[in-house]
């Protein structure tokens, strides 16, 4: 069904001042245009001139089945004068809606967390309004009911974003308004940022605008789309509004190395970050730039910054921070377990010795608690004033990998059972620990004192207790693991939420959602109960809400032009942190399992986009410069800034790489690869079999 309505122009704009008029109020139902404001979801706002010069020359809303519509609009310049204006598409929510989301920007309210970012819909009065560069979907909002309505019983949301098939319709802009119990959903074309720009962790910033100039005569058209979503589950419209957003959007990217080029560039970036100290061979936790830590913590000003970066001695990247991480950003176990792999693929002993030295040096550290320090430095008086509390993330890395390694090695008949001494220590710990209201906490000291206990953080116990459950066969583990399922998901990943999981953020984030995927599989393998698949389904839903569905515009002058960079299948950090990382990396065997056991092929299409994102300008011979630099092979930045957001340039601008070449990405994607040949030999085998 197609509505064209340069003839109900006039209509439109006197249904604006008054009741709605039958024949020239658009409404958006379920299942199609309809007529009946009774049976109405939403309804599309008549434009309003933003100038008198201008008119609306023609706007067609289709039908494009399934709950999905275009409305495409023209806007003519009738004067004699160019005008310059921003042009806004408004679609208004006729259901009571309890909840809402711009994905990527802000869950709800982004009511948890201290740091100064954006909160809420309005900020001293004015509406929020962002950039479609830092929304996954662009220039995306979600409402959502969730079914409470005695009237109306059945969950429903509705989602606004920008079309994506030409530049006029994707540089764009949204924000959602809330006035007489309805929200408004807004698109804003071209970019703006008000009332203020978040430019940086905690910093607002001067507010940000680009216009449209129409000359004399001259249109401007541009799609955007509406979405009527089914949720599945409560809280969850955003996991319907992915197969529209697969649809509409079309995102496209393929990989542009092989598994086995990616494990090898992998490994040849463990040997740059290789590190003797004290005497242990360690994985640095990354090639940076002498400034770096200092932009990072926000210890230096910009015009300090810009300053530094005048002299090679600030610029120049090396291993200077001497910091070796367990798990988190450093991954000396998962490194340290890849280099193993390797060793024994090709039969190197002088590198096992290595990988089993960094899983023998954090070992023999360990506590009477169970903990250990997170940084195998911070065991040293010379560093104590650097240390920080044992958090949750990186002791469930240590855990889980410390058994996958002792299964590892045994397999090659090398017997490291203090491995799964160590492994029990942690686990024991937080077992004896459990909260029935915070559940495994967020931090504590060594002495086993609670010092932050906020947050969905505790999920990275999940893999680590099930690791060590299938190794002992102790139930008190897989009880552990069933129980922490439980409380995550009914008191966070429910609300569709999860919070607090990356240590230098304490907000609305992404990274704590993959230990509930990954360990949601697991259960579900154990237990063979189906809440564990559901539940495994909404994690990768609420992941994906982090996901990008399509490629910004950029200047040449950026590094996303200069070396053909995607946007497409990255993932925002945080709430917090609006950068864009190849975390996804980790998440695809995942997805492709889940694939596989729900049958629904859209989980195996985002493994897809997220592999091939995380694997974009990698390092991959002499002569490849970044920043006027040669980077170490196998390297990659840890971030790109797609939007004007960045604590690591002086000048606040869109589309750029950090120099930070953490080892954290080549991990996850080492591990992958083997996870992926695993489960291509278990089917080979069982192919084999029948």
């Amino acid at each position: 069904m197609r509505i064209d309505r340069r003839d109900l122009v006039c209509a439109l704009l006197v249904a604006a001042a008054g009741p709605a008029l039958a024949g020239g109020t658009v409404l958006f139902g379920e299942n199609g245009l309809v007529e009946d404001p009774s049976a109405a979801l939403a309804e599309l706002v008549p434009w309003k001139a933003p100038d008198a010069a201008l008119r609306l020359e023609d706007e067609k809303v289709e039908d494009l089945g399934c709950g999905a519509y275009a409305v495409v609009r023209t806007v003519k310049n009738l004067g004699d004068e160019p005008v310059k204006f921003k042009d806004e598409l408004r679609v208004r929510d006729l259901f009571d809606a309890d909840r809402y989301l711009i994905p990527c920007v802000n869950y709800n309210g982004n009511k948890f967390g201290a740091v100064k970012t954006p909160k809420g819909l309005s900020c001293e009065g004015q509406p929020w309004v962002f950039s479609y560069e830092r929304t996954g979907v662009p220039s995306c909002t979600l409402t959502e009911r969730d079914g409470r309505d005695e009237a109306r019983p059945s969950p429903i949301g509705l989602a606004v974003f920008a079309a994506n098939d030409t530049k006029e319709s994707l540089v764009s802009a949204c924000s959602l308004e809330f006035a007489e119990g309805r929200y408004e959903h807004v698109i804003v074309r071209p970019v703006t940022e008000a009332p203020y720009t978040y430019e940086s962790k905690g910093v607002f910033g001067p507010r940000y605008d680009t216009y449209i100039t129409l000359g004399a005569g001259e249109t401007f058209t541009a799609k955007s789309h509406v979405c009527v979503c089914r949720p599945k589950w409560k809280g969850y419209a955003y996991a319907a509004l992915i197969d529209h957003a697969l649809k509409l959007l079309d995102p496209q990217l393929k990989p542009c190395l092989t598994d086995d080029e990616v494990f090898d560039l992998g490994i040849r970036y463990i040997h740059s970050l290789l590190y003797l100290y004290r005497g242990k061979w360690l994985v640095n936790e990354h090639y940076i730039n002498r400034m770096g830590h200092d932009c990072a913590a926000m210890r230096i000003s910009r015009e300090e910054m810009a300053e530094r970066m005048k002299w090679e001695y600030w610029t120049t990247l090396g291993t200077y921070c001497q910091t070796f991480e367990v798990g988190w950003a450093g991954q000396n176990f998962l490194n340290a377990r890849m280099l193993a792999v390797k060793s024994f693929a090709t039969g190197d002993d002088a590198l096992l010795k290595k990988a089993v030295g960094v899983f023998d040096a954090f070992v023999a550290t360990q506590y009477p608690s169970g903990l250990l320090h997170t940084c195998y430095q911070f065991n040293f008086e010379a560093n104590r004033v650097e240390r920080r509390p044992s958090d949750v993330c990186n002791m469930g890395w240590a855990a889980a990998e410390a058994v996958r390694m002792k299964r590892l090695l045994a397999s090659h008949g090398v017997d490291k059972p203090e491995y799964v001494k160590f492994a029990r220590g942690i686990c024991d710990f937080f077992v004896s620990h459990w909260s029935d209201e915070w559940g495994f906490g967020k931090s504590w000291r060594m002495d086993g004192k609670p010092v932050a206990q906020a947050g969905t953080i505790g999920g990275f116990l999940v893999p680590a207790l099930v690791e060590l459950f299938d190794d002992t066969k102790e139930p008190k583990y897989l009880d552990a693991a069933l129980r922490a399922s439980d409380f995550y998901f009914k008191r966070d990943l429910d609300r569709f939420e999860c919070t607090a999981g990356a240590i230098d953020c304490y907000c609305i984030d992404k990274e704590t959602a993959w230990p509930f995927l990954n360990g949601s599989l697991s259960l579900y393998r154990i237990t063979g109960d189906a809440k564990h698949l559901e539940r495994a389904e909404k994690a990768a839903a609420y992941f994906t809400s982090w996901m990008f569905f399509f490629d910004g515009v950029y200047g040449p002058e950026t590094d996303i032009v200069k070396h053909s960079w995607h946007t497409t299948g990255g993932t925002a950090v945080s709430a917090e942190h609006q950068g864009i990382d190849p975390w996804g990396a980790i998440a695809v065997p995942d997805l492709e399992e889940l694939s596989e056991l729900t049958g629904d092929a859209k989980w195996r299409r985002i493994a897809s986009l997220m592999w091939a994102n995380s694997m974009q300008c990698i390092t991959t011979r002499l002569g490849e410069f970044y920043h006027g630099q040669q980077r170490p092979i196998g390297s990659q930045s840890e971030a790109c800034f797609q939007a004007r957001f960045t604590k690591y340039r002086p000048v606040i601008e869109a589309g750029y790489f950090s120099d930070i070449l953490a080892p954290w990405p080549s991990a996850f994607r080492m591990w992958t690869v083997e996870r992926r040949k695993a489960t291509m030999l278990l089917r080979n085998s069982d192919d084999g079999q029948r």
